[in-house]
């Protein structure tokens, strides 16, 4: 017969693999378009979103000059899914939901579901707002963190 136990264990084991797997998987930028980074493999947690910032916004800054007023910007990472074709029905969603490329491959209205992780936004007084979810924190010009 069937050793029960064994396959529990089997499938916690591979459970924590799993979430191990995600926790290391590196994250990758698909595509920059204006001030918007295409990213797939974000953390999946608010403080992992806001330390992968922290940590690679001025290499960023450096590969994919966005950034072009220290008082005023904004920079949006959304997490990308794979393009998409645009929907075409009423109950597919919306249109402004999508962003679309005509670059992509030589096929045209490649569309990518805007799925907003981060939004950075700098302000004239040298704070810089982080936006993940329904928080936000704010930087300070000396680099501190503080949720809003």
């Amino acid at each position: 017969m069937f050793d029960y136990k064994r396959i529990g264990i089997f499938l916690i084991l591979l459970f924590a693999a799993y979430l191990i797997w995600i926790a290391v998987k590196p994250t990758k930028i698909v595509r920059v378009d204006n001030n918007t980074f295409f990213v797939e493999h974000l953390p999946v947690t608010t403080e992992g979103k806001l330390n992968w910032w922290l940590k690679n916004k001025e290499l960023l800054q450096k590969k994919y000059p966005i950034i072009n007023a220290t008082d005023n910007y904004t920079v949006i990472i959304m997490d990308f899914g794979g393009y998409e074709k645009l929907p075409k029905g009423v109950r597919d969603g919306s249109i402004d939901d999508y962003t679309c490329f005509d670059d992509t491959n030589g096929e045209h209205n490649k569309c990518v579901y805007n799925s907003i992780a981060l939004v950075v936004r700098g302000s004239i007084d040298g704070k810089v707002f982080i936006n993940i979810g329904d928080k936000t924190y704010t930087q300070s010009s000396d680099g501190r963190v503080t949720l809003k």
